[in-house]
């Protein structure tokens, strides 16, 4: 070997030995073959002090299609999510800028929490995140300075999400004779002796119920995207499934299954939802983006089984329609580390545990959805250290929306075992109240009174409860049980709204079937 050769291959060596230094913490994902950026934002990521890398800006967008004919809210016609997914195992600066030009003004990020700095130089909003997180900008203050609930009549509004996502842990390799490889345009296999099935960059599309099985993982990278459903259709077939990369699963492509033709059964529209596996333990949904979902976003079915949990993390939900739900745990799913901007519910309190998510309601939804509370004597379901950073709702009246709702609808006796802690509403201009506690529920939020099934809601423990501002349009918190439903023994402990410590019941409405609630400092 002579000595040019020699010294091209110490030079190469060190050159990717370079590359791969410890000082470089962040990872870009390359632009997304055959997909427009979005035409909104641009943005730029680095390690701190290091080079810029320009980032692929996804867009996820509310059409403007009749709700009579397509579901989409006719109030959000028009607007917008940009969003970005890149990987940091150290801190990370970002720059955000209009790709028309316009210079920002103001930027805020949310959780307000979450990042290091936040400023404006130049017309460019400049972010720093010490650590993994997923959270919204909002610029000029689209969403902060103006009520975008009930009542708006301003232009479609353009969002942006920065989603700074740890390491992910078991990306396939090419090379490994048990990853099928799927090109853009191909029909993936739906199985065969591959145990992952690998999407490669581009653009795809598996229709209407791709089926998963058991023991399989499905790897979309982040330069990808997938138009279609995952599905399994047997209860107790598909048992340890990984879902998983930082590219996008998305329902755009699909019609609301309300509105097919011709009409579907009821069972049939859960064929619908992104990721609907049935009689499922022991699989993962991991980093992935859910974006525009036809109806519910996800749901990982199945009782409590100890040992065996399912687990949904570090993904991140957009939803712009009528019955655009986030994440239904059932008995057996542990929620964390997501971001869920949804139309309608976000999240059902349920399952094995809610954790670190970030909620964000415009049109419809509740953030916590209680109707389904469990009665637990033998281990406790906590939902902790969660963000709702807006809560917005477009009606008046009616039972939908809020944070924490009850709406009528609990099916028997629950709330043993539940703690909410360390939860922060910081809103400025939430449209309704957060607390709508109600097993029945009076005029005028229903024409007719809504009543749940009998059984006491007793035992929930709220703990470190933040609201920053209450309703705009001075919505009362509201706590109403019913004489087969009553509620009782619930804890309030450090429980401030704008600011005010909470001392006892006369900052809530309630009627002659709620006793014994307790506050405590």
């Amino acid at each position: 070997m002579n000595r040019e050769i020699i010294i091209s291959i110490v030079f190469l060596v060190t050159s990717l030995c370079a590359a791969l230094t410890p000082s470089e913490t962040v990872m870009v994902d390359p632009h997304v073959p055959g997909l427009a950026p979005s035409e909104h934002y641009r943005v730029r990521i680095r390690s701190v002090g290091g080079v810029w890398q320009e980032a692929f800006a996804w867009k996820t967008e509310c059409k403007a299609i009749q709700k009579k004919t397509d579901a989409y809210f006719d109030t959000l016609a028009g607007w917008s999510h940009t969003y970005v997914n890149f990987e940091m195992s150290g801190a990370a600066e970002i720059e955000v800028t209009r790709r028309n030009g316009k210079p920002i003004q103001t930027a805020v990020v949310h959780p307000l929490r979450k990042a290091s700095t936040c400023s404006v130089k130049d017309g460019a909003a400049l972010i720093r995140l010490d650590k993994p997180c997923l959270v919204a900008v909002d610029l000029d203050g689209q969403m902060d300075q103006q009520n975008t609930g009930k009542g708006y009549q301003g232009p479609p509004i353009h969002t942006i999400s920065l989603f700074a996502n740890p390491p992910l842990e078991g990306k396939p390799s090419l090379s490994d004779p048990d990853v099928k490889t799927v090109k853009p345009g191909e029909i993936p296999p739906s199985d065969g002796s591959w145990k992952t099935l690998y999407f490669l960059p581009g653009v795809h599309d598996v229709g209407v119920a791709y089926p998963v099985h058991g023991d399989r993982n499905y790897y979309i990278p982040g330069d990808a995207i997938v138009y279609g459903t995952f599905s399994n259709t047997k209860w107790g077939k598909g048992k340890n499934i990984r879902i998983f990369g930082h590219g996008t699963l998305s329902g755009a492509r699909l019609k609301h299954p309300a509105y097919v033709r011709p009409a579907l059964s009821e069972k049939e529209h859960g064929r619908y939802r992104p990721i609907e596996i049935v009689g499922t333990t022991d699989t993962r949904v991991e980093g992935i983006t859910i974006a525009d979902s036809a109806t519910h976003s996800l749901m990982l079915i199945h009782p409590y089984a100890a040992g065996h949990p399912n687990e949904v993390k570090w993904t991140k939900i957009f939803t712009w329609r009528a019955n655009g739900d986030g994440i239904n745990p059932f008995g057996n799913t542990l929620i964390e580390d997501c971001f869920l901007r949804t139309q309608d519910d976000s999240l059902y309190v349920n399952g094995l545990g809610i954790r670190r998510c970030v909620l964000w309601n415009d049109a419809n939804g509740s953030s916590f959805v209680l109707s389904s509370v469990p009665n637990l004597t033998d281990r406790q379901l906590i939902v902790e250290d969660c963000d709702v950073i807006y809560s917005r709702a477009k009606w008046h009246h009616w039972s939908g929306g809020r944070v924490f709702n009850m709406r009528g609808e609990n099916h028997g006796q629950g709330g043993q075992g539940i703690i909410f802690r360390n939860i922060n509403i910081e809103d400025p201009r939430p449209t309704l109240q957060q607390f709508f506690l109600c097993m029945t529920v009076p005029p005028p939020y229903a024409k007719q009174s809504i009543q749940s099934k009998a059984g006491d809601v007793a035992g929930i423990l709220f703990q470190n409860i933040s609201i920053a501002a209450p309703s705009v349009i001075g919505e009362p918190q509201l706590i109403f049980g019913q004489s087969n439903a009553r509620i009782h023994n619930i804890i309030f402990k450090d429980l401030t709204i704008a600011g005010e410590k909470i001392k006892d019941v006369k900052s809530f409405k309630t009627n002659e079937f709620v006793n014994d609630l307790l506050f405590q400092p």
